[in-house]
């Protein structure tokens, strides 16, 4: 890479951080698809794609971590769609700044649990956070738990690459594992996580994404369809009606009239991680 192309990357990463990103990264198009299968890589959805500028943001604040209880933390802890809005600010900017081709990675729940394209992945390749115990959640080493969109681009810019250690585990956890055979992770929630550490590193994890989807994501349009289904096969006119005036309904109901977003993440895997813990400042 050249000086002007470090110093476009440069620009590029400022403008970010200027439209509300926290964190900002690049991985290259080449790294990404060394891991993402065919059909969810960049250049899939950009021909001629080189780059993916990875913004990252919109964690729980620190007063959101002590909220009282999950549903309040799930309910006010991020927003997704200020990233979304960003990126789609930053492709512009790409476009009219440097002329070269630039879309925003479609990102939300609309899309369902099959993405186009990993925003983990991309982050990850970015060296914005690493993978960690607790569901396999992204944990950057400065702010913890963060989300993210990105710009996919067909401008050629120098790649951050992956951290060279990774946030998790902690040196807690890795105490504790030595002691007890668990983390704070894991021993929160025994039946969606599991995992091994060995030599002070993850030797393996599995996330049961299937037990956690039904506790956590209790809201929006995968509730309002399963609830749906259950009505329509239920036989009984009491228990139809029971069903569709009860609470759970109108709350599913409720959530997809305000907004597209689940009331999804429970967050107990999170709550005593020492990387997220130590970004919770003590304050008034």
């Amino acid at each position: 890479m050249n000086r002007n192309q470090i110093g476009d990357a440069t620009e590029i990463k400022e403008k970010a951080l200027s439209m509300e990103a926290r964190t900002v990264g690049i991985a290259s198009v080449k790294a990404i698809n060394r891991f993402a299968p065919p059909g969810h890589r960049p250049d899939d959805m950009l021909k001629g794609a080189r780059s993916v500028v990875v913004l990252g943001g919109n964690e729980p604040t620190a007063g959101a971590w002590r909220a009282g209880t999950n549903r309040v933390l799930g309910s006010i802890g991020y927003n997704r769609s200020q990233l979304a809005s960003s990126a789609r600010r930053l492709a512009y900017y790409i476009e009219d700044r440097f002329g070269y081709y630039a879309i925003p990675i479609p990102s939300g729940n609309w899309i369902g649990h099959y993405p186009y394209i990993s925003l983990k992945l991309c982050a990850e390749m970015a060296g914005l956070g690493s993978r960690s115990m607790a569901a396999g959640i992204l944990l950057n080493p400065r702010f913890g738990l963060l989300y993210f969109n990105a710009v996919i681009t067909t401008m050629p810019l120098p790649q951050d690459g992956p951290l060279a250690e990774p946030v998790c585990p902690h040196d807690s956890c890795i105490r504790l594992w030595e002691k007890k055979q668990t983390t704070f992770c894991l021993s929160s929630c025994p039946d969606c996580l599991s995992g091994e550490i060995k030599d002070g590193k993850i030797h393996w994890m599995e996330y049961r994404q299937d037990l956690c989807f039904t506790r956590a994501q209790t809201t929006a349009m995968d509730v309002f369809q399963k609830l749906l289904l259950e009505t329509v096969n239920e036989p009984d006119a009491d228990r139809r009606k029971a069903i569709l005036f009860g609470s759970h309904f109108t709350r599913a109901v409720r959530s997809m009239a305000y907004a597209s977003e689940l009331s999804a993440q429970c967050f107990n895997c999170l709550r005593k991680c020492p990387v997220v813990l130590r970004q919770v400042r003590k304050l008034r």
